[in-house]
């Protein structure tokens, strides 16, 4: 009998061991494999998902960044491995969060912003109209660019919310709302993509395309705007348009780089590829224009 007990009592603290695990893991955590460089899959998919990357389920050096990233700003191993640990802070993370001032403006449109993978500068301009009108559109809503409490239950946010609508703070050099219609139709492909990956010759072929290159990307936000019918490698941005700074768009081009910049409802913004360690090409940081070309569209 003695010898019977001993197996039974030898298991029973594993089995209260994995039972403990369990319960400390949420069941999300434990579906998911562990993901690193190379991955590929739905799972890969998801992560870029909560991450507010294109989603294209493929974990290369763009998703290890920001993995890397996210792993430091919530006090995680910052290895680049998507674990339990990482799985779980990212679905706390991107799980709806009710804003702690609901009378702040200012915060609302961040988190509406923010919620459409969008530049979060917390004013409700044009560009931001046009991702809500996109979203609406896509969601069987009336794509009229307000955000009321059907536009906010479908984006995931749960009570009572105040009304958004456009409206914001004039940038510099006047108001937004004098922008002409080109200019925000450029602001609106701009955000489209601001997120895509960085692709080598992405957006020449087509310009539809999984992630784009730095002239690319150009290529399709004047293409957007309607002043552009065909993609551009960087040295051929050296010699169109016009010659010097826009008063809203201007090109910056050598043999090796392209980049733009936009007048927006929150000041001049630079759109590059090469400031997408925070993985979005908008970027608020000054810049040298040395070696470049400046150009801009005729008119703008």
């Amino acid at each position: 009998m003695m010898f019977l007990l001993r197996p039974i009592r030898s298991r029973i603290p594993m089995a209260m061991v994995v039972a403990l695990v369990a319960l400390t893991l949420p069941s999300s955590a434990l579906a998911l494999a562990t993901l690193k460089p190379g991955s590929r899959g739905g799972n890969v998919s998801r992560l870029q998902s909560a991450l507010h990357l294109a989603a294209d389920g493929i974990y290369g050096p763009g998703t290890k960044r920001a993995v890397i990233r996210f792993q430091r700003r919530h006090h995680l191993t910052a290895d680049g491995i998507v674990g339990p640990s990482t799985w779980r802070a990212l679905g706390s993370a991107s799980a709806p969060r009710q804003n702690s001032r609901p009378g702040n403006k200012r915060s609302l449109v961040i988190d509406l912003q923010r919620r459409l993978h969008i530049t979060a500068d917390g004013v409700f301009g044009p560009g931001t109209a046009a991702a809500v009108k996109d979203f609406q559109a896509n969601n069987g809503l009336t794509a009229d660019g307000i955000v009321g409490s059907a536009t906010w239950q479908a984006l995931g946010f749960s009570g009572n919310r105040p009304v958004l609508r456009s409206g914001g703070r004039s940038g510099q050099g006047g108001g937004y709302n004098s922008a002409p219609a080109r200019v925000t139709r450029a602001i609106r492909a701009a955000n489209r993509i601001a997120r895509r990956p960085y692709v080598y010759g992405g957006g020449h072929g087509s310009f539809n395309s999984s992630g784009y290159d730095c002239s690319g990307s150009v290529s399709y936000v004047l293409h957007g705007a309607g002043l552009l019918s065909s993609a551009l490698p960087s040295g051929s941005f050296m010699g169109w348009g016009a010659p010097g700074r826009g008063r809203w768009i201007t090109i910056y081009a050598n043999g090796g780089h392209a980049f733009m910049t936009i007048k927006t409802s929150s000041g001049l913004r630079r759109y590059d590829t090469s400031g997408m360690d925070d993985g979005t090409r908008w970027d608020r940081r000054s810049f040298s224009s040395s070696g470049y070309a400046v150009r801009h569209p005729v008119g703008f």
